[in-house]
């Protein structure tokens, strides 16, 4: 047996950790971006391998909370797993998360066990790991601009989802790898309290234009980028617009995750921004907004 799963990924811009004895109940609040192509697992049931094996774009690789999803469900049956995606690991899509949840979701389809029961066992391993506390919640449960207002597992914790422009893309440059369990463990009492407080505010205007300005405010404060390197981007915010209710040119924002840098554009302004952050690295994305896990048996 063979299924395929669909999973997006997700940026988070800015968030505060909060940790519980109870794995279900850890998690982030913060607010992100759900996006696509996101990352596309093959999980095939095989009496051919002694061990299971986990494939990411070609390479065999392991990945810390799958291991340890695989040990804690205790699967008999040994799995081939491919997992593609157009981006690299660790720098910060969420691509532990995403691909923990599309092999927990085979997985469990596997046992005839619930999705959600998937979803839950893919985020106790995250938070085990500490390679991610809100990446599973806003993937399953979110979509667009995903806002997670209490922190869990999927049927725990809550995420708020405001649908964006469908001419609208996301364009990524891919900057270093970063460990997400470095960056929980030094994160300082008053970065999370300032995390707090740009939660706070965005709820009571959660837009895309305030998702970029506090993200940006986020990223300086725990020390993903500083004012110097957001200055050289400057050239962004004379370069893309977008109409706003038809009437005004409108700037977006732009901003850095962990080692990634990220902008949303119009289509028609795709080149000049590609152009643009070339400049800072020759791996550049491009996604959609979405959401969604689809599950195909081939």
């Amino acid at each position: 047996m063979t299924l395929k799963i669909s999973v997006p990924l997700h940026i988070t811009g800015f968030f505060t950790p909060q940790f519980s004895a109870n794995p279900l109940l850890t998690g982030s609040c913060g607010a992100g971006l759900v996006i696509t192509p996101g990352l596309v697992c093959i999980c095939k049931l095989s009496n051919k391998l002694s061990k299971s094996k986990v494939i990411y774009n070609g390479v065999e690789t392991k990945i810390e909370p799958l291991q340890k999803l695989f040990d804690r469900i205790n699967f008999d049956k040994k799995v081939s797993v491919r997992l593609s995606s157009p981006v690299p690991l660790g720098f910060g899509y969420g691509v532990s998360g995403a691909s923990t949840l599309a092999v927990s979701l085979a997985l469990h389809r596997f046992l005839g066990k619930s999705d959600l029961k998937a979803a839950q066992m893919a985020h106790i391993a995250e938070v085990e790991s500490l390679s991610g506390l809100g990446d599973v919640l806003a993937i399953f449960s979110g979509r667009d601009l995903a806002v997670r207002i209490k922190p869990g597992a999927p049927g725990i914790g809550i995420v708020k989802s405001f649908s964006q422009p469908k001419n609208l893309r996301i364009i990524t440059a891919d900057l270093k790898k970063q460990s997400t369990e470095k960056m929980l463990r030094s994160m300082k009492p008053e970065t999370c309290r300032f995390g707090i407080k740009l939660l706070k505010n965005f709820i009571k205007n959660p837009g895309l234009e305030n998702f970029f300005e506090y993200s940006q405010l986020f990223a300086k404060k725990i020390g993903w980028a500083n004012e110097n390197f957001f200055k050289k981007l400057e050239p962004l915010k004379k370069q893309v617009f977008f109409l706003k209710n038809q009437k005004e040119e409108y700037c977006l924002g732009f901003t850095v995750k962990k080692g990634v840098l990220f902008t949303a554009v119009e289509n028609k302004h795709l080149t000049e921004t590609i152009s643009l952050l070339k400049k800072f690295s020759l791996s550049t994305h491009i996604f959609k907004f979405g959401g969604g896990i689809k599950i195909d048996e081939k």
